[in-house]
């Protein structure tokens, strides 16, 4: 049985061999199966061992006791376990002004348990529970930069994903008619062009969400990415497979945002069919 003892601590920075071994302890053996995306995000540097994960966690307050009544200190046994416990994740990767930003989200339907990669070493990891899912959509919302306002009444964007692939790799260097030219090659809605070659010119966030469910034949996910700057956000949904080249770039406010993605926390299997129809 796990004890634990009672900490006024609610945020814990720990590497991912520390990670791994509370996880052990907890007997989480998700960790184990190779599709757990978990296991891919925690991309640990030199793996010093378990005598050694067992030393720094107590040295840091998160693990007390010998080793027969080792003790995992409250709350972080809590977040540990609605973690390890989660059937919903969320992988989000962004850059804005600041840098990337890189973090790891388990969904309950009680709490949201973030696991997001420290700034100042990309092999540590900050543990905390940011609130209910509802909550945890506006914090994502305002970290990555997405803004109330909206542009006249643009339609989604029907694009090529390889052409749009393309014009990301050489952003920096090209300006913004030769990026509108480019676009005007595989859409005539020259209004949503023009408006979306501005927001990637002068993107103040981008970056990806990929949504996972574990499920009885392991783990599914869905993807998305977006573009922001300060006066348009653009969310984007592209084809997986290889013989497909389409992609979707739709105008999206603040709100919708967030509602979008408390749709998918709640109901991951419907929000992903939505987004099937809408390219049908």
């Amino acid at each position: 049985m796990i004890l634990a003892d009672t900490l006024q601590q609610s945020a814990w920075t720990l590497n991912a061999n520390e990670i791994f071994y509370l996880a052990d302890m907890l007997g989480a053996k998700s960790l184990l199966d190779m599709d757990n995306p978990l296991i891919g995000y925690l991309r640990s540097g030199e793996n010093n061992g378990w005598n050694e994960a067992q030393y720094s966690l107590k040295s840091k307050g998160a693990l007390n006791g010998e080793a027969a009544r080792e003790r995992i200190t409250e709350p972080l046994l809590s977040s540990l376990s609605a973690a390890f416990d989660a059937d919903k994740a969320c992988w989000v990767k962004y850059h804005t002004e600041i840098g990337p930003h890189e973090q790891f989200l388990h969904i309950t339907e009680e709490t949201v348990v973030s696991l997001e990669r420290t700034g100042e070493n990309p092999t540590l990891y900050r543990i905390d529970e940011i609130g209910c899912f509802y909550q945890a959509c506006g914090i994502l919302a305002g970290k990555m930069k997405w803004n109330t306002h909206t542009l006249g009444d643009i339609p989604a964007l029907l694009l090529s994903k390889r052409t749009f692939e393309e014009i990301l790799v050489r952003l920096d260097e090209m300006d913004l008619e030769e990026i509108i030219a480019r676009l005007g090659k595989v859409s005539d809605d020259q209004e949503g062009i023009i408006a979306l070659a501005k927001c990637m010119k002068t993107r103040v966030a981008h970056g990806s969400l990929r949504l996972y469910t574990r499920g009885p034949d392991g783990w599914e996910n869905q993807c998305a990415q977006f573009i922001n700057n300060h006066h348009m956000n653009w969310l984007i949904r592209s084809s997986t497979r290889k013989e497909e080249d389409w992609l979707i770039a739709t105008p999206t406010p603040d709100e919708a945002f967030k509602e979008t993605m408390r749709h998918w926390f709640q109901h991951p299997s419907e929000a992903w069919g939505a987004m099937k129809q809408q390219t049908s």
